[in-house]
């Protein structure tokens, strides 16, 4: 895997979490509707992040076994 696909993935989730933060953050909403948010983007982006790295863990999986 080339260290430029990894610099994009790791930047499109920093980007997807910070959006999410201050999208968050400047929704005016009550205390208890921004903390049900915030834990449902939560849960949103840990399975973003597998999706992504569990993709990212196949190929390299794939390219192993094609190298041997």
């Amino acid at each position: 895997m080339s260290e430029k696909n990894d610099n994009f993935f790791g930047g499109f989730l920093t980007g997807l979490v910070v959006g999410a933060v201050l999208g968050i953050l400047f929704a005016p909403a009550k205390g208890s509707e921004t903390r049900k948010v915030i834990y449902d983007k939560g849960k949103e982006v840990i399975e973003k992040g597998k999706e992504i790295f569990g993709g990212k863990l196949i190929q390299i999986e794939e390219e192993e076994e094609e190298e041997k």
